[in-house]
């Protein structure tokens, strides 16, 4: 009879975690009417906000390029501080749309140089454009899998760090998230 009742407790709890662990994936539905075409064209931007970030003194800038063959190239690099030491980090990324008409990218990504010495290696990174206005700024989900985990989060990219947040604001507003 324990037997049995531990054959179920386990069958309940493997139904539990196959059920919790095929919804823990990256994916978040992207603008609608992306254009690629417009979207290519911010070849360069800072991240200004990052909703799951570290902390707040950081420094990161991205470079993406689309090559003629569709394959997409993101650099990105910068510093971040922690407990008063500053580190810099250049990551490459690159690979073809998930769907490159929805605003949807799947990218292998390698740090290339790393002064915290990290050793996470190779990893997927999925982004998704939540929203853009083509110039001045772009809203971005962007999410990697750390072993069954899905780490996210929301990135707001500005062309000009001077700019004002304020049609930012509202956009996210408009997508039920806030900068906070």
């Amino acid at each position: 009879m324990k037997m049995l009742i531990a054959v179920i407790i386990f069958g309940i709890l493997t139904h539990a975690f196959i059920q919790v662990s095929s919804e823990s994936k990256c994916n978040h539905e992207a603008m609608k009417n992306f254009d690629s075409e417009k979207y290519f064209k911010i070849a360069h931007t800072y991240v200004t906000h990052a909703k799951n970030g570290r902390n707040s003194n950081f420094c990161r800038e991205l470079t993406t390029t689309k090559h003629d063959n569709g394959t997409v190239v993101t650099i990105a690099e910068g510093h971040d501080e922690t407990d008063g030491t500053t580190y810099y980090s250049k990551i490459y990324c690159s690979g073809n749309p998930t769907n490159d008409e929805l605003g949807e990218f799947s990218l292998d990504c390698n740090f290339l140089e790393d002064t915290r010495k990290r050793l996470l290696g190779n990893y997927r990174l999925y982004t998704s454009v939540i929203d853009t206005d083509y110039k001045k700024y772009a809203i971005l989900y962007r999410c990697t899998m750390i072993g069954p985990t899905p780490l996210e989060n929301i990135l707001v990219l500005k062309t000009n760090l001077s700019a004002g947040d304020e049609e930012i604001k509202e956009s996210l507003k408009n997508n039920g998230m806030d900068l906070d």
